[in-house]
C-alpha cells in the first residue's frame, strides 16, 4: 500500500468508529446471505473491518468497479474463510461515509 491508501484506510476506520458507515446495496449480492455463508453479523463485519491492515491490502483486479481513487480492496481471514472485502468513502447524508461495497466469499 503506498502512503495515500495508508491514510485512506486510517480514516474509513476513522469513520466507521463515529457511526459514518454503511453496506452498499448492490443487485448481485445479499449482505445478509454473504454474511452467513461466513458466519458473522452486520456488526461483526465491521469489528473484522476495522482490524484490516496494509499487509490485506490486494490490488483491485476489477478496477471499473472503483470509478475513483477513494477505494481500497482486501482479503482477509474471517471465521476461516477467506473474505473479499472493497471499501469507498462517498457522500451520504450530506457527510462522508465508509462505505463497504462487498464482503463475500473471495471466489479466487
Amino acid at each position: 500500500m503506498t502512503g495515500t491508501q495508508i491514510k485512506l484506510l486510517s480514516k474509513m476506520k476513522k469513520l466507521i468508529r463515529q457511526g459514518n458507515r454503511r453496506f452498499a446495496t448492490r443487485k448481485d449480492r445479499d449482505i445478509i446471505s454473504e454474511l452467513l455463508k461466513i458466519g458473522i453479523s452486520l456488526e461483526d463485519a465491521w469489528q473484522e473491518i476495522l482490524l484490516i491492515s496494509s499487509k490485506d491490502y490486494v490490488f483491485d483486479y476489477k478496477p471499473t468497479y472503483a470509478k475513483s481513487n477513494n477505494s481500497l480492496t482486501f482479503k482477509n481471514l474471517v471465521n476461516g474463510h477467506v473474505v473479499y472485502i472493497k471499501l469507498k468513502i462517498e457522500i451520504y447524508n450530506n457527510s462522508e461515509t465508509s462505505v463497504c461495497l462487498s464482503f463475500h466469499l473471495d471466489n479466487n
